[in-house]
């Protein structure tokens, strides 16, 4: 579960999941101070941390030697009907081109994807 609550800033949140804590905020031109994440950013931040996560447990369930993985998300909005998540995964380390199509193959059907590809209900509890 996560808690949102108010902070004196216009518009500014502070989240916390009981062991973690972050602010969220909006842009300057919806009257906010543009300088957290916005709720929007937050979507993109679930997607790439659990994109980011699987990638290493794929590859240390393979046994692939990595340094580092780096994932970029944007969230495209631009389509009435549709939302894009559009997301690239790069894995530094000496990896052969045949084992990480494999890896990038099995990481697409990330823990947020299934949940996020799923019908959305909202309820007021």
């Amino acid at each position: 579960m996560v808690i949102s609550t108010s902070q004196p800033q216009a518009y500014r949140t502070a989240i916390s999941n009981g062991e973690a804590c972050l602010i969220a905020d909006t842009t300057a031109d919806k009257g906010g101070s543009g300088q957290h994440f916005r709720p929007h950013d937050l979507l993109e931040a679930a997607y790439a941390a659990c994109l980011n996560m699987t990638t290493r447990m794929v590859l240390e369930s393979m046994q692939l030697p990595y340094q580092e993985v780096c994932v970029r998300v944007e969230l495209d909005r631009s389509a009435e009907a549709s939302t894009t998540f559009r997301f690239h995964i790069e894995i530094v380390g000496d990896l052969d081109e045949a084992s990480k199509q494999l890896v990038l193959k099995k990481v697409r059907a990330c823990p947020v994807k299934k949940t996020l590809s799923k019908q959305l209900l909202f309820e007021e509890v």
